[in-house]
């Protein structure tokens, strides 16, 4: 019986888990667990799969880094405010993919992009497009090195960005441990500000105007940074490789960009720790994201195809599982004027600060002893830490204890 169901009832994260399942029905070969991936394909050294930032890939078994490969698409209804000029979608197109690399810690090598665009689009647009583009790979030096053009009805940017990082280096999902610390790059929720502030200016500009005034009244340099940080976003690409100086196996470092919201990106986290906590159960030698991993990978494949299986995993209980994040309402870096604007707008400034994202900004967790070590080299701020009672939790300056829901951007939703 076919299915009524359509794509925007279970949105984009689900759609994901559904390829990965649809894999495993309907090929032999499963291209997106990692285990699978390289018993069936031997002469492949893939070290991640579906789930991290980047994909990772063993170049040589000579050579000390992993090549990183990362893929973003942008279109133009879905993710270019009517207020973003064509220079500012070319800049987005580049930093949502560096964004990647750098939650990886990777350094920048290439960048690739196909462009799509309607036949009617004015040549001084697209120069635009393009001056947009350039700008952003020569500020993150990535230089832009081949792609596709085509013709659509709207504005569809897909890039491609290539980066390498050293082997025991590579900052993944997963690796934490509790009561390591939970960190975020930078303030969060300016980007949703701004594209709250040009949500209303489209639908109702008296009402936009009144808003201003009122905000100019409180500071007016926060509308600005709102609306920049909404229409021409940058990546933490410098921090990301700072991270990954200082990750190794025994202070090991996971993160994440911050895209579809802090909340979100915390069930992000969790899940890909549970997802390795799973595939590791009885395999404790085996680690992805182990220091060793220069060492010969064909050791590494024999042990896997000995000890894991695909089939096995799916019968694991995870109830044993029990990783959960504590962050407090204290220690998160929000500016008074921010949470008067937001009453302005009639909003809780924590949706803002935990359930739109955009913001690009790093999610990261480190052990206590890594702190002050890492506090010399960038700035970042502590917001809570790793726990063991399987929930996602924020301590309120009152004192109440309350569950963060994953709610966060979906697309196809």
């Amino acid at each position: 019986m076919k299915s009524t169901l359509k794509v925007s009832d279970i949105g984009e994260k689900q759609l994901i888990e559904r390829i990965i399942e649809k894999s495993k029905l309907c090929s032999l070969k499963n291209p997106f667990d990692l285990d699978d991936f390289n018993s069936n394909y031997p002469s492949s050294n893939f070290k991640t799969s579906i789930g991290d930032d980047s994909a990772l890939l063993n170049q040589n078994l000579n050579t000390n880094h992993y090549l990183v490969a990362s893929s973003d698409m942008l279109i133009q209804s879905s993710h270019f405010p009517r207020e973003m000029t064509y220079y500012q979608m070319g800049y987005k197109s580049v930093i949502v993919n560096v964004s990647d690399l750098a939650s990886m810690g990777a350094k920048n090598i290439g960048f690739l992009l196909n462009i799509a665009i309607p036949k009617d689009t004015s040549l001084d647009n697209f120069d635009d497009l393009i001056c947009g583009i350039i700008r952003a790979c020569d500020n993150y030096n990535i230089p832009l090195v081949g792609g596709d053009t085509n013709e659509a009805s709207e504005i569809i940017l897909s890039g491609t960005a290539i980066g390498q990082v050293e082997k025991g280096k590579a900052l993944m999902k997963h690796g934490f441990k509790e009561g390591d610390l939970v960190s975020i790059s930078d303030h969060l929720g300016y980007a949703a500000l701004g594209f709250e502030l040009l949500k209303i200016k489209e639908e109702n500009i008296d009402k936009y105007n009144d808003i201003i005034f009122q905000i100019n009244k409180i500071d007016p340099t926060v509308k600005d940074l709102a609306l920049f940080k909404a229409l021409k976003p940058e990546a933490k690409y410098e921090e990301g490789r700072i991270l990954a100086s200082h990750n190794s196996q025994e202070n090991r470092i996971s993160a994440t960009d911050i895209t579809d919201g802090l909340a979100s990106e915390f069930y992000e986290i969790l899940n890909a720790d549970k997802k390795y906590y799973l595939f590791n159960k009885d395999t404790e030698s085996h680690n992805p994201n182990d220091s060793n991993d220069s060492n010969d990978l064909n050791n590494q494949q024999n042990n896997q195809n000995n000890t894991n299986n695909q089939d096995v995993i799916d019968e694991y209980d995870d109830s044993n599982y029990s990783k959960g994040i504590r962050i407090y309402e204290d220690k998160l870096p929000v500016d008074d004027e921010f949470k008067q604007i937001a009453d302005v707008l009639g909003i809780d400034y924590l949706d803002l600060f935990l359930h739109i994202g955009e913001d690009f900004e790093l999610l990261f967790t480190i052990n206590k002893e890594l702190k002050s070590q890492l506090e010399n080299d960038m700035n970042f701020y502590v917001i809570g830490e790793i726990t063991n009672n399987n929930t996602v939790e924020i301590v309120l300056s009152n004192g109440d204890i309350k569950n963060i829901s994953s709610k966060g951007y979906e697309h196809l939703k």
